[in-house]
């Protein structure tokens, strides 16, 4: 009984052994083992590190700390001992600071000046803004560019003859519209070219007073006429024009040349003689020629970029009427050469 009381015992102490044993493997105190409880760090989930690591650094002022992420160690730093820097470090710096400054304004005084343009802070009178502005101001007031310009034309007017047996005839009234091109051959000259569809209305009045040959009436024997002329045509002019000054007055001179594309004529003659009144009407007898040559004058003002209005004066050197093919005595011997005058405004695109 009592050997088994011993054997128990004996059996008990060497479970009890085995055990604490186990448990100090388990907790790193076992020697030998040559990992502690980590001294830096508090808490749950703290492990083990080695002796060597747990163990203070003596020089603790030139201490280094170590940090790694995921395996990577970086380079050691020092741990800074305070927060606050030197005195001598701030005046070191601050002596730096000063001379960099110093040697920067020194490098700026001598670095030369770099052309800049501000548009927003540019002075009107500087020469070249006044010379470009000056340039576009006359562009917009002229309608002169670069390069060639197009636009189109109408143009209201009369018409007056001039010339032998002229005093008969009336003034007549024209339209015209058509198209024009523009090119400018510098800031002060162009050359314009225009191809217009007009249209024309000539009128007529006289009267001839006939000697009384054995008639016994004391009325006049007289014949008059009313003659109507109508006809349509080209126009091409070409001009030189000329700008005065910037505020688009112009000059022009050049030479107009009309085609004639269709035209018509009536003559209405009364004849009164020994008291008796006689009518007659007659068509297209009074033919004008095919082509007119003449010259032009146009004064005008470029009000903007887009509309110009100007004055035109042509005068013809051709004899309005084909005396070759005319029909009517009283006006067989006629030299009519006309003058017209219109009004026009040019639309440029």
């Amino acid at each position: 009984m009592k050997t088994f009381s011993l054997s128990n015992r004996f059996a008990i102490a060497i479970l009890a052994g085995s055990l604490a044993v186990a448990n100090a493997f388990a907790q790193g105190d076992f020697e030998g083992s040559g990992e502690v409880p980590d001294p830096n760090c508090v808490g749950d989930g703290c492990g083990y590190v080695s002796a060597d690591q747990a163990a203070p650094n003596e020089d603790e002022d030139n201490a280094n700390y170590s940090y790694s992420d995921n395996g990577a160690t970086t380079e050691e730093e020092p741990w800074p001992t305070s927060t606050e820097e030197p005195q001598a470090d701030t005046t070191a710096n601050t002596t730096a600071s000063a001379t960099a400054t110093d040697t920067d304004s020194e490098e700026e005084d001598e670095a030369p000046e770099v052309a800049t343009t501000n548009i927003d802070e540019e002075d009107d009178v500087s020469p070249h803004y006044i010379e470009e502005n000056a340039a576009d101001y006359r562009a917009r007031k002229e309608g002169f560019s670069k390069g060639m310009q197009f636009g189109v034309r109408a143009q209201v007017g009369i018409n007056k003859n001039l010339g032998s047996k002229a005093s008969d005839w009336n003034i007549g009234p024209e339209l015209g519209a058509g198209i024009m091109a523009k090119l400018p051959l510098g800031r002060s000259f162009a050359v314009s070219t225009e191809l217009n569809f007009s249209f024309r209305h000539y009128g007529y009045e006289g009267k001839s007073e006939y000697k009384q040959i054995d008639t016994d009436s004391d009325e006049k024997t007289y014949s008059k006429n009313d003659a109507t002329i109508n006809e349509m045509l080209f126009e091409i002019p070409v001009i030189a024009q000329f700008v005065f000054d910037e505020d688009g007055f112009f000059i022009g001179v050049g030479a107009n040349l009309g085609l004639k594309m269709s035209g018509d004529s009536e003559n209405e003659q009364t004849i009164n003689f020994a008291g008796t009144r006689m009518k007659e009407t007659r068509s297209n007898t009074i033919p004008t020629v095919g082509v007119e040559v003449g010259a032009l004058l146009d004064v005008g003002c470029a009000i903007n970029r887009w509309l110009v209005l100007d004055l035109r004066v042509i005068q013809n050197f051709t004899n309005l009427l084909d005396l070759d093919l005319i029909a009517e005595s009283s006006l067989m011997h006629s030299k009519l050469y006309t003058m017209h005058v219109g009004f026009g405004a040019t639309f440029l695109l």
